[in-house]
């Protein structure tokens, strides 16, 4: 397969390499260098899909020793660099440089030093294929680790917790139904309320999310935050006004905690970041481990740590092991005369195809 690493460098830098150099160890692309980026973004290319602006990544695989590599083109300077990420950042295994005034579009190619980093990839990668889109999406959400089957026992609560976070915030599209359950215990006995809440969200910036909350029996407080390119609004079934417009997605969703019992933010909050609320479920202090358990059929991970540290009481997550999705959140609370336990329950799927009527702007349609 060593003809098809050369073709594809042939057609999309051409020309005769001037040099090609291996890079040392200490030979690293750090998060403060401008090329950083590129080699972290989630919408670069995989397999030849090109969906980088300009065609920045060129292809992307897997080494022999389980590192994820990747193949960018850097036009401003004429270069071509080829990388694997390591815990350090990205270290550059091969790059060469294009000699002066020769042109990135000549088909003429296959000569010498250019050959090398073609030789360097074949040399490197595990298998005869390259990354696919959706693989390419798969490890960004990763943080470009661990490309083979993890050894799942060995994860701690915070690498789990970063995990989730990764993955969230690599989505293409997300959306869910779920169920905020209440319990209210108090002297004069106890009772159950729910809210329930949708989410639908396409990057990067068309997203929908509606609560509907049932603690006062048959009164049910409504609200949607919406956001597409013109801008974002919100509607309250509290209100009057048929739509409130407001200056950011963070403020609709903080606008919201009390009347969703903070469902507006714990999920929405990881795709846009800056919610007073959101994020936090994924920066839980004193987090551990706990025993796994299975959530609706599927094997999941548990981790309990501090959402309020000053009240001491602990918040329980429960994680899908495969997609690293939430299902499930746990927390106990102090009120005046009593406790309060409450339940989030996900339905959740990511990168999945949304459809149009689920990001529009239209009424309520929880009861």
């Amino acid at each position: 397969m060593k003809w098809f690493a050369i073709v594809v460098l042939t057609s999309l830098f051409g020309g005769n390499a001037a040099s090609a150099d291996t890079g040392e160890p200490e030979d690293l692309i750090l998060p403060a260098d401008p090329r950083f980026n590129i080699f972290e973004l989630s919408n670069s290319a995989g397999g030849g899909t090109f969906a980088s602006p300009a065609r920045t990544v060129v292809l992307s695989f897997v080494s022999k020793d389980s590192r994820y590599c990747r193949a960018a083109r850097f036009a401003s300077d004429y270069t071509f660099v080829l990388a694997c990420r390591d815990e350090r950042g990205w270290k550059i295994e091969a790059s060469s440089s294009l000699a002066a005034g020769e042109s990135t579009t000549t088909r003429m190619f296959g000569g010498g030093d250019t050959r090398q980093v073609a030789d360097t990839i074949e040399a490197l990668r595990a298998g005869p294929d390259f990354l696919d889109e959706f693989e390419v999406i798969e490890a960004a959400g990763k943080g470009w680790r661990d490309p083979l089957p993890f050894d799942e026992q060995s994860l701690n609560a915070r690498q789990i917790l970063e995990r989730v976070g990764q993955v969230y915030r690599a989505s293409k599209s997300y959306v869910d139904t779920g169920t905020v359950e209440t319990v209210y215990k108090t002297q004069r006995g106890a009772r159950t309320a729910e809210t329930h809440f949708k989410t639908a969200y396409a990057a990067p910036s068309d997203f929908r999310f509606e609560s509907s909350m049932g603690d006062f029996g048959s009164f049910k407080v409504g609200f949607i935050a919406w956001l597409d390119n013109n801008g974002v609004k919100t509607w309250s079934s509290l209100k009057n006004d048929p739509f409130t417009k407001v200056d950011s997605i963070q403020d609709a969703l903080d606008g919201a905690a009390g009347i969703s019992r903070d469902s507006s933010g714990m999920i929405p909050g990881l795709f846009f970041p800056g919610t007073k609320l959101g994020g936090d479920i994924i920066r839980l202090t004193s987090a551990e481990r706990l025993e796994d358990a299975r959530i609706d059929g599927l094997d999941c991970f548990q981790v309990q740590g501090f959402r309020w540290p000053n009240t001491g009481q602990p918040t329980t997550v429960w994680i899908d092991k495969e997609s690293f999705l939430i299902r499930k959140v746990y927390e106990e609370s102090k009120i005046k005369d009593g406790t309060t336990r409450t339940t989030w329950f996900y339905q959740p799927a990511i990168n999945v195809p949304v459809k149009e009527d689920a990001l529009r702007f239209a009424d309520a349609t929880l009861q």
